[in-house]
């Protein structure tokens, strides 16, 4: 049985053409609703049944179903599974405990009925029967271990999965591994996948997030490493049952001959819907300037940096370094159309929404901004479009 829900509204109901967010916080507890209409982006709800860390969020806008990750670092860890409304309110479907420090999550299988995910803490790879809504269950796990530490042993001391990602012909997941330094790869059998030969990473760089363009008949991933602040580019080819990554680039986060400042993290990477940009967003750098939202002087931001895709070859080209809107932003996520970037700043418990120009790449003039998250630090650390 689904548990009692904990919801309160902050605003009457909105109008059905309104544009909805739905962001994460630490500090709150809350999956927090958002409506961005105009230059307004406003609280509509909060939602506190994700538990103690709310994390990552996976949609399925085609059921209105919405899915929470908790890491679980002040309580348990748990999947909460949500019926989204069109005034963007939240209704709690269920709640299940989960391994601790689930990161990352994906949909795949039949109508979309399984939800991977990844476990960064406890070095894992699981999966979830979500057919069922009201009745979330475990279907499979499976865990890591290392022979020895990486080249990173602060770091890289066990395996660390940090994503989960279904491909493009959705045949197969690959979940990135900071700590053993692999692209763990996993064939899609119907409902369930096995486990297959994984990739290796560049030693020591630490894959956190990835991501697939398809352009005519080549297929490449792209991954965002923390460790070393670099990104890397491989060709991806299928054979059968399997597929095989070759290395193309690997450079800084800043572009080729490029640098960060020490104590900088790399952070999320998305791919553009018409999959011509990679973009990513790095924490830690403090090393832009942009106007105060409270409209007096000024704030340090850290960036989201864009690369075009050559289609030929998979190489990327520097686009653009753009303020995320302040400190921390952790994860970002773009609309349908690609016209639109919504930015996590977990420092500054701010949600900042972006214009975006999908000919250039380029991140424009602020669209709006909201305050997200109560408290000193670890606000919002992810949020992502109704679409």
């Amino acid at each position: 049985m689904a548990p009692p829900m904990r919801f309160f509204s902050l605003l009457l109901a909105i109008p059905a053409s309104a544009e909805i967010l739905f962001a994460t916080s630490y500090n709150d507890h809350a999956v927090t609703s958002l409506n961005l209409k105009g230059s307004t982006l406003s609280v509509v709800s909060k939602n506190l049944d994700c538990g103690s860390e709310p994390t990552w969020l996976t949609l399925d806008k085609s059921k209105q179903r919405l899915y929470c990750l908790n890491e679980g670092w002040g309580g348990a860890a748990s999947l909460t599974s949500y019926s989204t409304k069109p005034d963007g309110k939240l209704e709690t479907l269920d709640v299940l405990p989960v391994l601790k420090s689930p990161v990352s999550s994906t949909l795949f299988g039949y109508n979309n009925d399984r939800l991977a995910v990844a476990h960064y803490d406890t070095s894992t790879f699981s999966s979830y029967d979500v057919a069922n809504p009201r009745d979330l269950r475990l279907q499979k796990n499976e865990t890591y271990t290392l022979a020895a530490p990486g080249p990173n042993p602060d770091r890289q001391e066990a395996p660390h999965l940090h994503d989960a990602i279904l491909d493009p012909t959705r045949k197969f997941l690959v979940s990135p591994d900071l700590g053993a330094d692999l692209l763990r790869l996993y064939r899609v059998n119907g409902n369930s996948w096995t486990a297959i030969t994984p990739a290796k990473a560049v030693p020591g760089s630490g894959p956190r997030h990835g991501g697939f363009a398809v352009h005519g008949g080549n297929t490449y991933f792209y991954s965002v490493n923390e460790l070393t602040n670099t990104i890397t580019g491989y060709k991806v080819t299928y054979k059968g049952d399997s597929l095989s990554f070759a290395q193309i680039l690997n450079f800084s986060t800043h572009g080729p001959g490029g640098s960060v400042p020490a104590g900088t993290k790399s952070a999320e990477l998305e791919i553009s819907p018409d999959q011509r940009f990679v973009i990513i967003s790095s924490r830690g750098e403090n090393s832009l300037t942009i106007p105060a939202f409270s409209g007096t002087g000024t704030i340090p931001s850290d960036p989201i940096i864009s690369f075009a895709v050559n289609p030929a070859n998979g190489q990327l080209t520097l686009a653009q370094i753009a303020p995320a809107g302040g400190r921390n932003p952790r994860g970002f996520s773009l609309n349908k159309a690609g016209t639109l970037v919504a930015s996590a700043l977990q420092d500054d418990n701010r949600v900042v929404v972006y214009k975006r120009d999908v000919k250039t790449g380029k991140l424009g003039d602020v669209v709006a901004s909201a305050t997200v998250g109560e408290g000193a630090n670890n606000g919002p650390n992810y949020v992502l479009f109704n679409e």
